[in-house]
């Protein structure tokens, strides 16, 4: 089980509360006429108890805290025996709403990446009535390091496209989870690297082809939207503005609006500016004057210092922009259980956008 695992967190979890009360227990069980004993044995024992007890506490904080944040997915992630290629795809532990989950094994012609994406099917899409219907395509990016997994499970995905698909409110949809951390533990950005990993190419190329060849889905195109947290964010607002043809529609959940270098990333744009540009969000809008008829919805913490600063900017140049579709919310920081809170009404927006058909 990996550090993620759901079963694994909650095993540790009632250990750690268990453990102390357990300990109490023994200890206040010590019959009164029975000798004390030496006193080192007298010492260690309890010690012994608390240092287990701690423990076990520090290990279950680690390990909810490591799944909300997604900083280590795997154990060789945590050890430091890292992979160069995207890591697999766990369905074991999702909860799929009333539709299923399935893993797409992806072999990248165009970016040479081979990985693995999540799959959510709507419940409608296995009924006989539907044989021959395709369906519009929600894909969605996790932050940065995170997996498709933690994502979904983060967002509780299933149950709220079950959810809003039983309500009316949203037409039935397919959904693509791809991982962005195609060259472990680089910081792509979602951008084709000179020389380096093709992440754009997977994303928009590769990810669709996959997709298409094995699913009933509509084509790459009016029918397809981006939505993507954190780092994911950043990477559905610059598609959606970059290829408004593609993708109809992005969802933005806590992204910034300008591209960043630091030493998680190395250099992504080989001294070229115009490649930085082209994957600012920011310059983007500014140098088309606006979406090129794409709908964009930014959604952001006022409180989210990760977040807000880089998305006022664009904000504030998009102002009146009615493709343009803002939401802040007053408290809250850069964590995925306050940006979650939101996915119904995203979904709710992309379907009166058309994005959903």
């Amino acid at each position: 089980m990996e550090p993620t695992n759901t079963v694994l967190i909650g095993i540790v979890a009632a250990l750690a509360v268990l453990t102390p009360i357990g300990t109490a227990l023994l200890l206040a069980r010590r019959r009164p006429d029975r000798p004390p004993g030496r006193w080192p044995v007298r010492f260690v024992k309890p010690l012994a108890l608390t240092v287990v007890c701690q423990l076990l506490a520090v290990s279950a904080l680690f390990l909810v805290v490591n799944r909300s944040y997604g900083f280590y997915n795997t154990w060789d992630d945590l050890l430091g025996r890292t992979s160069t290629e995207p890591e697999n795809v766990d369905t074991s532990s999702l909860d799929a709403g009333q539709g299923r989950v399935e893993t797409l094994h992806i072999d990248g012609t165009a970016s040479g990446v081979h990985g693995q994406a999540l799959v959510w099917l709507p419940p409608q899409y296995d009924a006989a009535v539907n044989a021959d219907r395709r369906y519009p395509v929600v894909m969605m990016l996790p932050g940065q390091p995170s997996s498709p997994q933690i994502v979904y499970n983060e967002y509780h995905f299933g149950s709220v496209a079950s959810a809003e698909i039983k309500s009316g409110q949203v037409k039935p949809f397919v959904a693509v989870f791809p991982p962005i951390m195609i060259n472990p533990p680089r910081d792509t950005e979602c951008v084709n690297v000179p020389h380096g990993p093709q992440a754009e190419s997977w994303l928009t190329e590769d990810v669709p082809h996959a997709l298409e060849a094995s699913y009933r889905v509509q084509p790459l195109g009016k029918h397809w939207s981006v939505f993507g947290w954190s780092t994911g964010g950043l990477c559905a607002a610059k598609l959606t503005l970059k290829y408004p043809t593609m993708f109809a529609a992005g969802v933005s959940f806590g992204g910034e609006m300008v591209p960043y270098e630091d030493h998680t990333t190395g250099d992504l744009w080989g001294g070229n500016v115009t490649n930085r540009k082209q994957n600012s969000p920011l310059v983007l809008y500014k140098s088309h004057l606006g979406t090129r008829g794409a709908h964009l919805l930014i959604i952001t913490g006022l409180q989210d210092k990760e977040s807000y600063p880089g998305c006022l900017p664009l904000i504030q140049v998009a102002q009146g922009d009615p493709n343009v579709s803002v939401i802040t919310f007053a408290k809250g920081g850069h964590n995925d259980q306050d940006y979650a809170a939101y996915l119904p009404t995203a979904l709710r927006w992309l379907e009166q956008t058309g994005g959903l058909g």
